[in-house]
């Protein structure tokens, strides 16, 4: 006869553990002289080791990253959903409708200000616009409002004068 089991669970692991059960039995039956006394010292051993592992995936691969992925790029990341060519192309014909410059920038501004752009999209925005000190502002603006800052030096080639340049790298290393 066995008794109660001690039972070890260690990391997904269990383990029996010997036990030793002592039983002691006493019967005595009144008025038909049956006196019965069994004692019993049994010693019961088992080792029993299971071990579980589970894995858990999700759903069939990788998770989708929580910003956009530009091949071949690996720097820094201002924002993280640039336009699509598409919604960009439609931007920028709005932008060049304007005829005067502070109108460009004011529009430029405002779509900047509601989207993410690439360096290349910025500098094409840029391209739009005739000043050197309007193109500036405009580069300061855009620049937490840029996918890609780590190619933000290739605003440069948009700028007229080179102040421009040292400016915005001022601003730039401000932040």
């Amino acid at each position: 006869m066995k008794s109660a089991i001690t039972i070890l669970a260690v990391c997904g692991s269990m383990t029996v553990l010997a036990q030793n059960t002592d039983i002691d039995v006493n019967m005595n039956m009144g008025g038909m002289g049956i006196d019965m006394n069994v004692n019993m010292n049994e010693t019961y051993t088992e080792t029993q080791t299971t071990t579980t592992t589970t894995t858990t995936s999700a759903g069939g691969g990788e998770t989708a990253p929580n910003h956009y992925v530009m091949p071949g790029y690996n720097g820094k990341i201002g924002c993280p959903w640039p336009m699509s060519e598409n919604q960009f192309s439609d931007a920028l014909r709005s932008v060049s409708s304007k005829s005067f410059d502070d109108e460009k920038a004011t529009v430029a501004k405002q779509i900047t200000g509601s989207n993410c752009l690439t360096v290349e999209q910025a500098k094409r925005m840029m391209m739009e616009i005739s000043f050197d000190s309007a193109k500036l502002e405009y580069a300061k603006f855009a620049y937490d409002k840029t996918y890609d800052i780590g190619n933000y030096y290739k605003l440069n080639d948009a700028f007229d004068f080179s102040s421009s340049v040292d400016e915005l790298n001022d601003y730039i290393n401000g932040k």
